[in-house]
């Protein structure tokens, strides 16, 4: 019976007793040391935590800075690339407005030319020239012929 109440006292103990757990913080100490202290060399002093963090610290802030450059160069290469698309779609349309003014200067040459093959071609002026000239010389010959005939 004893040992029936000694277990109901401990088992209400336990249960009425508010159970705290406290943590303690993890925050690391770091101690200056001079020469002439305790210590065998000046430095600092770093206990287990503290230079846990530090190294934990040191290893994200690494990776970090790798990060950050990797983003800022990425950024920097898509504004390169898409500087590049821009100027390359600008140099195609020029290229292409190039080359189809230059088949409608080729084509305007051809058409030319054939019209003035025509306009030669067909072109009887000469002869409308030497026609009149000769025309004009003999009117000429035969009016001073008839004004020495009159006169005689």
């Amino acid at each position: 019976m004893f040992k029936k109440s000694l277990i109901c006292f401990i088992v209400f103990a336990i249960v009425l007793s508010p159970l705290q757990a406290f943590a303690e913080q993890l925050e690391g100490k770091v101690t200056a040391l001079s020469l002439d202290e305790r210590a065998p060399f000046a430095g600092v002093l770093l206990d287990p935590i503290a230079a846990s963090k530090m190294i934990v610290d040191q290893k994200y802030l690494r990776t970090e800075i790798e990060l950050e450059l990797t983003k800022s160069f990425q950024q920097e290469l898509a504004d390169k690339r898409l500087s590049f698309d821009l100027l390359k779609v600008n140099y195609d349309s020029l290229k292409k407005i190039h080359e189809e003014t230059l088949a409608l200067k080729d084509e305007q040459i051809v058409d030319l030319n054939l019209l003035l093959k025509e306009e030669m071609s067909n072109n009887n002026s000469n002869w409308k020239v030497i026609g009149g000239m000769t025309v004009g010389i003999i009117l000429s010959v035969a009016v001073f012929y008839a004004s020495v005939e009159i006169v005689k």
